[in-house]
C-alpha cells in the first residue's frame, strides 16, 4: 500500500498573494516572527519563502535589516502621476456638461459606496470602489479612449497592486476630497472641480510608497 506523500506548502506564493492584495504595502518591512505567527509557518520555512520572493522581486533583501515589500522608483511614481494629473483634469473638463441630474445621483451612489467601505470595508473593497467612484465621473467625458487611458495610467502610477493607504485618517482624506468633487459638479464649479481633481491626486496617500520608518531593531526575527 502507497503511503500519500503530504502535499508541499507553497508559503512563498501565500505570502505573495497576501501582498497583492494589499496585506503589506509597498516598501513595509517584513518581520519574520509576524510571519511566523500569521501563516502558522515554521522559521526555516519562512526564510525560504522570504528568499524566493526576493529572487522574484516581490521582496528585497536589505543586509542586516531583512526584507521589505519591494517598492517603485518614487521619482518614475511621480512623474507617472503628473500625467494622470493632466489627463484627469482634460476628462472632468469633458464629462461636466454630460453630467445631468440622473448621472450626478449615480456618482453620488459612488461616492457613498466607498464611504461605507471605507468605514467597514476591506482593503480591496475601498480599493475597488474608490476607482469605481472616479471611473463614474471620466466616462462621461466626450473622449472615451481618454476614460480607458486614465484606467491605464492609474495602475501604472501605483506604487502596489492595488490602492493603499497608509492610514485611516488618509482615508478619511480621500473620502474628504470625493465630497469636494461632488460638490464641484453640484454646483457646476469647472474652476472648484479641476482644483478638487489635482488635489486628490497630489495629496493622496495611496499613490506613494509607504515611508522609511527607519532601521529595524536587530532581532533574529528581522535579521538576515
Amino acid at each position: 500500500m502507497k503511503v500519500r506523500k503530504e502535499q508541499k506548502r507553497l508559503l512563498a506564493a501565500e505570502i505573495g498573494a497576501a501582498i497583492l492584495q494589499g496585506d503589506y504595502r509597498p516598501g513595509e518591512w517584513l518581520r519574520q516572527i509576524d510571519l511566523e505567527e500569521a501563516f502558522a509557518a515554521k522559521r526555516f520555512d519562512v526564510r525560504s519563502a522570504l528568499t524566493q520572493l526576493a529572487a522574484s522581486g516581490m521582496v528585497t533583501h536589505v543586509e542586516n535589516r531583512g526584507y521589505r515589500v519591494a517598492q517603485p522608483d518614487l521619482n518614475v511614481v511621480r512623474e507617472i502621476l503628473a500625467i494622470r494629473t493632466l489627463l484627469e483634469v482634460e476628462a472632468a473638463r469633458q464629462a461636466l456638461p454630460n453630467i445631468g441630474p440622473d448621472e450626478l445621483k449615480k456618482i453620488k451612489q459612488a461616492q457613498q459606496i466607498f464611504e461605507d467601505a471605507v468605514a467597514r470595508g476591506s482593503k480591496a473593497d475601498q480599493a475597488n470602489t474608490n476607482a469605481a467612484f472616479h471611473d463614474e465621473i471620466y466616462r462621461h467625458a466626450t473622449n472615451q479612449s481618454l476614460a480607458s487611458l486614465i484606467v491605464e495610467i492609474r495602475n501604472r502610477a501605483r506604487p502596489g497592486p492595488i490602492a493603499l493607504w497608509p492610514s485611516n485618517a488618509e482615508l478619511q482624506r480621500s473620502a474628504a476630497h470625493h465630497v469636494e468633487i461632488v460638490d464641484a459638479i453640484e454646483s457646476r464649479d469647472l474652476a472648484a472641480l479641476v482644483a478638487a481633481v489635482r488635489r486628490h491626486i497630489v495629496e493622496s496617500g495611496a499613490n506613494y510608497p509607504a515611508r522609511d520608518l527607519g532601521p529595524v531593531k536587530k532581532t533574529s526575527a528581522a535579521s538576515d
